[in-house]
């Protein structure tokens, strides 16, 4: 079995209908944590047959890794199955592979599938310079459940959305992630606003000065 799974808060007129859509088509549930959301995500979410747990205040920003812990809880998986962790701005095109793909993990003894993450900064371009390379990674996006593992949670802003101990064998899927959240200049303002705001003094601050560059090096999405 394939459990999707989703955070969302907010993501009403954004790309929320396109990310349910495709995890429809290869996912047996969809289970989703919404984070407050004060518009209509919850009752779209729940037309695409997805179970919604309401959250009365959001966390962004203040806990992100105790919702990721709730939404990895809530999916109750049974030994074996496999989890699948996307956003609310987070495409895959050829995502109807997948089932093919864990078939194929199963028999090598995988337990975690990694996909190939892209930020389009554009419908048809992604972000490629020295602080925006998450394209030439892998990331896991996929694993299966082992009811024997004491699984691990990082703390803070960038928690991941997996425990850290998900998975011991990583294969690599050839399946392109688009992350669309950065693609309009309006978006990329507020997460300007938003990352300086939680995390002052974090890390990631050249990064979160990026965003806002005018003259970004961008790739066509091929």
């Amino acid at each position: 079995m394939i459990i999707g799974t989703m955070l969302v808060r907010n993501e009403a007129d954004r790309w929320l209908t396109q990310v349910l859509e495709q995890i429809n088509g290869v996912c047996d549930r969809l289970i989703v944590l919404d984070d407050a959301s004060t518009d209509a995500t919850p009752e779209i979410c729940e037309k695409y047959r997805a179970s919604v747990f309401r959250c009365r205040r959001s966390l962004w920003g203040v806990d992100e890794a105790k919702r990721r812990k709730a939404l990895w809880s809530l999916a109750k998986p049974d030994h074996g199955d496999w989890i699948l962790c996307l956003d609310a701005d987070e495409t895959v095109p050829q995502i109807n592979l997948l089932p093919g793909l864990i078939q194929l993990a199963e028999h090598l003894g995988i337990d975690g599938l990694a996909f190939s993450l892209y930020d389009m900064w554009s419908p048809t371009h992604y972000r490629d310079d020295e602080y925006w390379t998450a394209h030439n990674r892998d990331w896991v996006m996929c694993v299966r459940y082992d009811q024997d593992r004491d699984y691990k949670w990082l703390a803070g802003l960038h928690c991941g959305r997996f425990p850290v101990n998900s998975c011991t064998q990583i294969g690599r899927t050839g399946l392109k992630l688009q992350h669309w959240g950065w693609s309009r200049a309006e978006d990329r303002e507020i997460k300007y606003k938003r990352y300086k705001q939680a995390d002052p003094n974090g890390l990631h601050l050249a990064q979160y000065e990026s965003i806002l560059d005018p003259n970004p090096n961008l790739k066509e999405f091929l």
